[in-house]
This record gives structure tokens, sequence and C-alpha cells, in this order.
């Protein structure tokens, strides 16, 4: 899945070609949709209900094979400097826990594409920014060297309410507490 994540930033920043057009870059990327919440949760190797909160820029740099096969190193051609993606990094302190190994309790990050850099504000159609303080409910990649990314920028995040999960954006898949009994 390391592999996955680093092919979808890369992605996202060689169709976005970081070119900044009038104080704005957008990062186009191409993410797996999922057609049920039961493949949202297979998929994810974590699944929790947690509250953002400490938002801070960062770059995440994909590491290639090196080579001029974009099979083999996404970042074959791309110019220097150019291979980075702007992500938002979070805080997220974990409430519940519906699949993988963490804890209530836990402080996770949790990155998403875009945000706010050097004056710049870098964004991915489609994707809704978490809004801090606010509980969600996140279907998450995690990997040993880099914060917990979302699945899919929209399917992927739900605001937890008192009567259930809200799905934020253009998302059109429901979850229930069902949907998450393991």
């Amino acid at each position: 899945m390391r592999k996955f994540a680093v092919i979808a930033a890369v992605t996202l920043a060689v169709a976005g070609c970081g070119r900044p057009f009038g104080g704005r870059v957008v990062y186009q990327g191409d993410y797996p949709s999922y057609a049920t919440v039961a493949e949202l949760v297979d998929k994810a190797s974590l699944v929790v209900e947690a509250t953002l909160a400490d938002p801070r820029d960062g770059v995440l740099y994909p590491s290639g094979a090196g080579g001029t096969d974009p099979v083999t190193d996404p970042q074959a051609g791309a110019p220097p400097g150019d291979s980075g993606v702007v992500i938002t990094i979070w805080t997220a302190t974990v409430t519940q826990v519906h699949k993988g190994r963490t804890k209530p309790g836990a402080l996770i990050e949790v990155q998403q594409t875009g945000g706010e850099r050097d004056g710049v504000v870098y964004e991915q159609p489609g994707a809704v920014p978490f809004a801090e303080g606010t509980p969600y409910l996140l279907f998450l990649e995690t990997y040993p060297d880099a914060p917990a990314s979302l699945l899919n920028p929209t399917q992927a995040q739900y605001v937890v309410e008192p009567t259930g999960y809200r799905p934020v954006g253009d998302n059109t898949l429901t979850v229930t507490a069902a949907d998450l009994a393991n």
C-alpha cells in the first residue's frame, strides 16, 4: 500500500504540475472509488472515529526507484523541485476504533492533500478539508514513515453526529453503525 500512496502522491504532483496560478495550485488525483462501505472497511488499515486539531503544513516527497520508466518510478520525467505535494497534517485524537491497531485516546497524524504554504493555496477538486475540533469517522491507510492518509478524499471521511455519520462533499455512500460492526 505504501507504493500506492507514493504513486498517488506523485500522480498528484505531476498531474498538477505544481505551477502556481494567481497564488493557487490545483492538484488532480486519481483515487479508487468504493461501491460499498464494506469495500472501504476491507481496504482500510485503520478505521477510527477521531477529533482533529492542530493543523500544520508539510510537503510529501515520494521516493522513486530512479530511472525513466514511470511504472517503476512515478517521478520519472518530473522536473526537480516539482515532486513534492503540499499536505496539511492534523493531529487526531482517537475516540473509537472500528478496525486497526490503535486505542481510544491515542494521537495519530492524518494528512490531507492541499493547504497553504508560503502564501500559495494548494487544493484538490472535490476534497473537503477537515474542520478543526470536528469529530470524524475516517477510513485510513497507515504508513511507518508518513502520516495516515484517507483512502479517498471524499468517500473516506464522515462527520460524526449524534444520529450517525454524515457524508461530506459529493459522497453518496452512507455508513451505519452496523456497517462498522466487526
